[in-house]
């Protein structure tokens, strides 16, 4: 099993559906925020005859992309992931889980069962090709819940207002390219904002489905202590070399009395 741990980051093999997954990543630890991003609610294509299609040349149809027959089958997912996840954050956590608009509501449904407030939502628009006169139309794909152990209090006029969505291409920064193609990378700038509200430096960020470790190189960044699971052992083991890696440019950077200009 693939674990990797440098300074108080880890990222560790393991199902995220397991308790023991978490007592093992967290130890005594608690998260201040939860950064969570599942499988979307993708369900298996069939034909007019009940079987499965052949799968299209597209992202969604990755190897690394799990389909349900059922609504009903990704509500049981979500619930077995989510109740050991939420018991590791803290009393005034905050969790951000990332979704498709079929998953929205069954996420919504098994976190207030959880005792999970929702706080709003965070939309990622993405960038399609400019057109002739040099135009872009953002088609809005991923959303991300955002939950709180309490109610967010009514804001006063001169509060500031959390991030509510962003604007980008695909891989604007090349990570994704870099780390392996993951189909659900998230660009730094998209998780930054988002890393910088709900968390503080030194704080725990948990993620339960690391990918190619978009979250874990954020948190190291912005100076917080990442723990991330990841059951599939060939991106366990992307996720441990990029958090290597990004430790390691961080470092050297601080080494050199400055923080890193990009992404290790």
């Amino acid at each position: 099993m693939e674990r990797t741990e440098v300074a108080a980051h880890r990222i560790y093999q393991a199902d995220s559906r397991l308790r023991s997954s978490y007592q093992a990543v967290m130890g005594a630890c608690e998260a201040t925020l939860l950064h969570a991003d599942p499988p979307y609610c993708l369900l298996v294509r069939r034909n007019k005859k009940g079987r499965a299609r052949s799968p299209k040349r597209a992202k969604i149809d990755n190897a690394s992309v799990r389909r349900f027959e059922t609504v009903g089958e990704y509500s049981r997912f979500t619930e077995r992931w989510m109740r050991p996840a939420v018991a590791c954050l803290s009393a005034d956590g905050h969790a951000v889980i990332w979704t498709n608009l079929l998953g929205r509501d069954p996420i919504l449904e098994v976190a207030t069962r959880e005792g999970l407030v929702h706080h709003g939502t965070f939309l990622w628009a993405k960038l399609g090709k400019a057109g002739n006169s040099g135009e872009k139309l953002a088609r809005l794909y991923e959303v991300a819940l955002i939950f709180g152990r309490h109610p967010r209090p009514e804001p006063a006029p001169e509060d500031r207002l959390p991030p509510r969505h962003f604007v980008s291409g695909y891989d604007v920064e090349g990570a994704a390219s870099q780390w392996e193609g993951h189909p659900n990378h998230k660009p730094f700038s998209l998780l930054e904002p988002l890393l910088r509200w709900y968390s503080a430096p030194g704080d725990v960020v948990l993620e339960p489905f690391s990918g190619s470790g978009s979250t874990a190189a954020a948190a190291v960044r912005l100076g917080r202590t990442a723990r991330a699971l990841e059951i599939r052992a060939q991106w366990a083991r992307v996720s441990g070399e990029r958090l290597q890696a990004v430790v390691a440019a961080q470092q050297a950077a601080e080494n050199r009395g400055r923080s890193p200009s990009s992404e290790a």
